[in-house]
């Protein structure tokens, strides 16, 4: 039995891992927030890019969103 893959982006390159990402980033807008972000939700699937951690988005150039405010040590 095959496991799933998810594609994250650490240090601004696109990656395979077998952990899904924590965070949700707006491509466009260099934006990220939690995954049960209502702006996040909203957002279109081809402008949407994925973090393992709170540091990957900082590092990859993202700002917290401001609706949501995610933090380094959330836990959800």
């Amino acid at each position: 039995m095959s496991k799933k893959v998810f594609y994250v982006t650490k240090n601004g390159i696109k990656t395979k891992s077998l952990i899904p990402g924590k965070y949700a980033g707006w491509k466009k807008g260099k934006i990220f927030g939690r995954l049960d972000c209502a702006s996040g939700k909203k957002m279109k699937k081809e402008n949407r890019v994925f973090f393992l951690t709170w540091q990957d988005a900082i590092n990859s150039g993202y700002r917290p969103c401001k609706k949501c405010k995610p933090a380094p040590n959330d836990k959800y």
